[in-house]
């Protein structure tokens, strides 16, 4: 066999196992059926400012720790711009988070969890990733995340509407 040939059959074998090991869905397509929405949204009984208080809140009472909070309006307004009332609450703990990150150091790219609190039409609503659609694609199982981050899904919702 020519040096050449050999060399093609070696890189085409190369590209393709590295396009299998990245490829870390099953499918191309993101699945957005009904039963696992990419985010949820929740309506907030509360005005803005109280929600992201109360939110911040239930997150350091429950031992995790508020890494930042983004407030996206006054960023636009800082640049001339205007936009609806927005904050994302950054928050986590690494108690659940480095085993899951440990398990699929990928999985770091999700963490920490991440809450918008928006205003609409005078609406407030708590915005979140659900916990089935951020482990899809990962190594990681429901199982793995039952007792942690979607508890945090289920502490959000009980703050904002009770």
């Amino acid at each position: 066999m020519k040096p050449a040939l050999i060399l093609s059959v070696l890189a085409a074998a190369t590209l393709a196992a590295c396009a299998h090991s990245h490829n870390r869905s099953s499918s191309a397509q993101p699945d957005h059926s009904a039963a696992e929405q990419p985010v949820q949204a929740v309506a907030s009984k509360y005005g803005f400012d109280e929600t992201v208080a109360r939110i911040e809140k239930a997150v350091k009472a429950k031992g995790m720790t508020v890494f930042t909070v983004i407030d996206h309006q006054a960023a636009a307004k800082a640049n001339g711009l205007t936009m609806q009332p927005a904050k994302v609450i950054v928050f986590g703990t690494p108690k659940a988070g480095t085993p899951l990150m440990v398990k699929d150091p990928y999985f770091a790219l999700q963490l920490p969890l991440r809450v918008l609190v928006t205003e609409n039409n005078g609406k407030t609503e708590a915005v979140f990733n659900d916990t089935r659609a951020l482990i899809r694609g990962s190594r990681i199982a429901y199982g793995d995340v039952e007792n942690t981050l979607a508890n945090a899904e289920k502490l959000i919702r009980a703050t904002v509407s009770q």
